[in-house]
C-alpha cells in the first residue's frame, strides 16, 4: 500500500486487486501514461510508475470487447441488404437482391482484394448506378477513405446529390452513425463524414477532378462525359487521383454503350483482364444458357402477319424459348431464370469466384443487356426491335443496339477498295439468277410462284414443276435500280443494275445483270420483255424499277412511269429525312415546252433518305459472301465489273457533313443504281415475303384451281370485289 504525504498528513491510496485474467491478453506500456485514461486512474498509474511497481494487469470490459474487436469481412451485397435503404425506386424500403440477382457478384466483385477497377456495361433499368450506391456505402462502413463521384454534367451531380447520395446515408441507420451532426456537412457538391469525405464532381471541370486524393471513384454514364479542353479526358484526371491508393482503391465505371470507341467499350473490351457474361438457368430443365436477342420470340415472327411494335408492347405477347427443353419463358419465368444464373468468364468459361479465385485479375468488366432486367419485359425488348423495322430511322436502331442490347452502334463508314468489291463476286454467268436453296422435302409436289406484282400467282412451265425436294426457292423478286444520264434522248443514255432479292429478314441479294441502256425502250426490253433464269430453268421478269426523276429528263420518267403504273417507282433523293421515305403525290409534270400536264390518276414521287440508304449500301458491301446478308455480284468474265466496282467506291462518308459525298467528283452512276434497288425492296418491303412452299396448302389448292378453270366467271368476280 503505498503512502503519499501532503502538509504533514499522511493520505493513503490504495489498489484495488485485479483478479487474474483467463487467457488475457497481456500488453507492456513502454510509453508515458495513456491520455485515455480516466484521471483517477491515470494518476494511480502514474504513482505506481514513480514508485517503481511492477506491471499492472487489467483486462477489457464486455462493451469494450465488443467495440474494438475486428469486424468479420462481410460482402457488399450482403452488407446492402442489411444495411442499405433505397427511397427514389419504384421498390423502396430495404434493399433486395432478389430484384437484381447479377448485381450481386458484381458487388461482391468490387469488395474483393485485389480487384481495383469494375466495368460496368449496361442497359438503362439494370440497377448499375445503385450498384455504385452500395459499394460506396459498405466503403463508408468498412473500407473508407475519400470517395469521388463523377457525373456528366453540374446539373446531374447536383441532383444525385440531392436526390440519391444523401439521402443514402440518412436513411441507413449504420450510415446515419458517421454523420457529423453539423448542417453543412450535407452540402450538394460535397458530404463531411466523420473519418472521410465525399466529393462530387462532373466532366469538363478539372478543378473538380483535380487535386483530391480519392480511394473509391465512382463513374457515372462515362460515354455521356464532356471532356475539357486542352486537357487530359475526365476520366484520366479522375483516376489519377486515385494514383496514392494503388491496391487499395475501388474503382466503378458505369455506362450505357453509345459507339465501339467509346470509353465504357474500350474499357470493357481493351482494359478489363476479365470478362464475364450472365448465364440464366431454365425453371423447367434446370439447364444454364446465354440469353440470346435472336431467339426472343412473338407470334408470326418474321412474317407478314406479324403483330405491330405496339401490339406486342401493349398483349405482352413476346416470350423466350429454352435451348435445351423448348419451354417458352413468359417474363415471370425469365424472372426465375435469371435469380438461378451466375456470371461466367468469356474465355475461360469459370463461374465469377473461381476465376477471381484463381487467375487474380486487377480489371473486371460485365455486360448487362435489358432483357435480364426485372423491370424490363421481354415484350419491350421485341417491340424495340420491331419499332426499327416499322420506321427504318437510324435512330431507332441505335436505341436497339445501345438501350437494350448494351451494345455499341457500330458505323460501317469504312474506305472500300476495289478488289474487296470484286470480292463479292460469284461463279453465276451475267443474266443468271441463282439456283434453289437445297431442300430435304417431299418431292413431286408443284409450287406456285406469286410474280409479285399483284397478279394472280402461276405455275412455271419448265422445269418450275419439280418437287419441294428439289429445293427452296432462293430468290423472291428482281428489282432494279436506273440512273437517268444527258438531258434528252439524243444525247442521254441510262445506266441500270437488276438484283435479285432472297426471302427472309437477312436480305441476301445477288447482282443479276448492269450495263448501260440507250433508250427508253431499250429498258423496256432489258426489264419487262426480257426472262431471267436459275441454273435448273426457273425464270424471273423484272418485278418493278426505280429511276432517278430529278435528273434533267423528269418529264420521260413520269411518261414512262405513267405508262408503266405500279412497276416504275420515280426517285427523288433527299439528304437527311425523318423516315427513310415518303411518298409525294404529283398531279402534273411538265411538257417539252415547260407547260403543265395533268396526271391521270396521279402519282408518287418517292423521295427517300439517301444517307440512310446508301449507309445500307456501304454495310452490305462489308459483309462477306458466307455471311447471311451477302451482297453478291456474277462473275467478273472479262473484267466486266471493273467500272463497276470503281465506281461503288466513288462515294465516301464524310464524318463532319455527317453525309455520303463524292470528293474527287468520280462517276458513281452503280452506286446510285444500287441504292435505289435497296431503297425499293425496302418500299416493297421484300424481306417479309413468304416462300411459296411455306404458304398454306388450302391457299395453293385454290390457286391450281384458278388456272385450271375450276372458278366460274361469277366467282373470279366475286374474288377481284374482295
Amino acid at each position: 500500500m503505498p503512502k503519499h504525504e501532503t502538509g504533514g498528513r499522511m493520505t493513503q491510496f490504495a489498489l484495488c486487486p485485479v483478479p487474474k485474467p483467463d487467457q488475457a491478453r497481456r500488453a507492456t506500456l513502454t510509453t508515458s501514461v495513456p491520455p485515455w485514461l480516466s484521471p483517477v486512474v491515470a494518476a494511480e498509474v502514474s504513482a505506481h510508475i514513480t514508485a517503481g511497481g511492477g506491471p499492472i494487469p487489467f483486462r477489457f470490459s464486455k462493451g469494450e470487447r465488443k467495440i474494438m474487436r475486428r469486424r468479420k469481412p462481410i460482402p457488399v451485397s450482403q452488407w446492402a441488404e442489411r444495411h442499405r435503404i433505397v427511397e427514389m425506386s419504384s421498390i423502396p424500403g430495404k434493399w433486395k437482391n432478389l430484384f437484381t440477382p447479377y448485381l450481386t457478384g458484381i458487388m461482391d466483385a468490387a469488395g474483393t482484394p485485389g480487384v481495383e477497377t469494375v466495368i460496368i456495361c449496361k442497359s438503362p433499368q439494370t440497377g448499375g448506378s445503385e450498384c455504385g450506391h452500395n459499394v460506396v456505402g459498405w466503403c463508408i462502413d468498412r473500407s473508407p477513405g475519400p470517395v469521388m463521384y463523377v457525373f456528366p454534367d453540374e446539373i446531374t451531380a447536383r441532383e444525385n446529390a440531392k436526390d440519391r447520395i444523401i439521402p443514402m446515408i440518412t436513411g441507413s441507420p449504420r450510415l446515419r452513425e458517421y454523420m457529423t451532426g453539423y448542417g453543412d456537412d450535407a452540402s450538394s457538391l460535397r458530404v463531411n463524414l466523420t473519418h472521410m469525405p465525399i466529393y462530387l464532381g462532373w466532366s469538363g471541370s478539372v478543378s473538380r477532378l483535380g487535386n483530391k486524393p480519392i480511394r473509391t471513384l465512382i463513374l457515372d454514364e462515362l460515354d455521356k462525359y464532356k471532356n475539357p479542353k486542352n486537357e487530359a479526358t475526365s476520366e484520366v484526371l479522375a483516376e489519377k487521383r486515385t494514383t496514392t491508393w494503388r491496391a487499395r482503391r475501388h474503382i466503378i465505371k458505369i455506362s450505357t454503350p453509345t459507339t465501339e470507341d467509346g470509353p465504357i467499350w474500350t474499357a470493357l473490351t481493351q482494359e478489363a483482364g476479365a470478362r464475364f457474361d450472365y448465364w440464366v438457368r431454365c425453371p423447367h430443365c434446370g439447364m444454364a444458357q446465354l440469353m440470346d436477342f435472336e431467339r426472343i420470340g412473338w407470334p408470326n415472327k418474321g412474317t407478314e402477319r406479324e403483330p405491330s411494335a405496339e401490339e406486342i408492347l401493349t398483349r405482352r405477347l413476346a416470350y423466350y424459348p429454352c435451348e435445351h427443353c423448348g419451354a417458352v419463358w413468359d417474363d415471370g419465368d425469365r424472372d426465375r431464370a435469371v435469380r438461378g444464373g451466375e456470371w461466367r468468364e468469356r474465355v475461360s468459361g469459370l463461374d465469377l469466384p473461381t476465376h477471381l479465385a484463381a487467375r487474380k485479375p486487377v480489371k473486371v468488366g460485365f455486360h448487362i443487356p435489358a432483357w435480364l432486367s426485372y423491370f424490363v419485359s421481354l415484350s419491350e425488348v421485341a417491340s424495340a426491335a420491331l419499332k426499327y423495322r416499322e420506321t427504318g430511322k437510324l435512330d431507332d436502331l441505335k436505341n436497339l443496339q445501345n438501350q437494350y442490347k448494351a451494345e455499341p452502334w457500330k458505323e460501317e463508314h469504312v474506305m472500300r477498295s476495289e478488289d474487296a468489291v470484286l470480292n463479292l463476286c460469284d461463279d453465276r454467268p451475267r443474266g443468271m439468277v441463282p439456283g434453289p436453296v437445297p431442300s430435304l422435302g417431299p418431292a413431286g409436289r408443284a409450287v406456285a410462284r406469286d410474280s409479285g406484282d399483284g397478279a394472280l400467282p402461276e405455275l412455271a412451265s419448265g422445269n418450275m414443276r419439280r418437287g419441294v425436294g428439289a429445293g427452296q426457292e432462293r430468290v423472291a423478286c428482281l428489282l432494279a435500280g436506273v440512273d437517268t444520264q444527258g438531258v434528252n434522248e439524243q444525247k442521254g443514255y441510262f445506266r441500270y443494275i437488276i438484283r435479285a432479292f432472297g426471302y427472309g429478314d437477312t436480305e441476301e441479294s445477288w447482282l443479276v445483270q448492269c450495263g448501260a441502256a440507250p433508250s427508253f425502250s431499250a429498258l423496256n426490253d432489258l426489264l419487262w420483255n426480257s426472262e431471267y433464269a436459275t441454273p435448273d430453268g426457273l425464270k424471273y421478269k423484272v418485278r418493278a424499277c426505280m429511276i432517278d426523276a430529278m435528273g434533267g429528263r423528269t418529264r420521260e420518267v413520269y411518261s414512262w412511269a405513267i405508262r408503266h403504273r405500279g412497276r416504275v417507282y420515280p426517285w427523288q433523293g433527299v439528304r437527311s429525312l425523318s423516315q427513310p421515305y415518303t411518298p409525294a403525290p404529283q398531279e402534273y409534270f411538265p411538257d417539252a415546252r415547260g407547260n403543265k400536264v395533268k396526271i391521270p390518276g396521279g402519282l408518287n414521287l418517292w423521295r427517300c433518305d439517301t444517307t440512310f440508304f446508301q449507309s445500307d449500301l456501304a454495310h452490305k458491301l462489308s459483309i462477306a459472301p458466307d455471311d447471311p446478308g451477302a451482297f453478291h455480284l456474277h462473275a467478273n468474265t472479262g473484267d466486266a465489273l471493273e467500272q463497276y466496282a470503281r465506281e461503288l467506291c466513288a462515294e465516301v462518308w464524310d464524318d463532319e457533313k455527317q453525309a455520303w459525298t463524292n470528293p474527287h467528283g468520280k462517276p458513281n452512276h452503280y452506286w446510285d443504281c444500287e441504292t435505289m434497288a435497296l431503297a425499293l425492296a425496302f418500299i416493297l418491303n421484300i424481306r417479309h415475303r413468304t416462300r411459296p412452299e411455306e404458304r398454306p396448302r388450302t391457299a395453293l389448292k385454290k390457286t391450281v384451281e384458278r388456272q385450271r378453270g375450276g372458278l366460274s366467271i361469277t366467282d373470279r368476280l366475286a374474288h377481284l370485289r374482295r
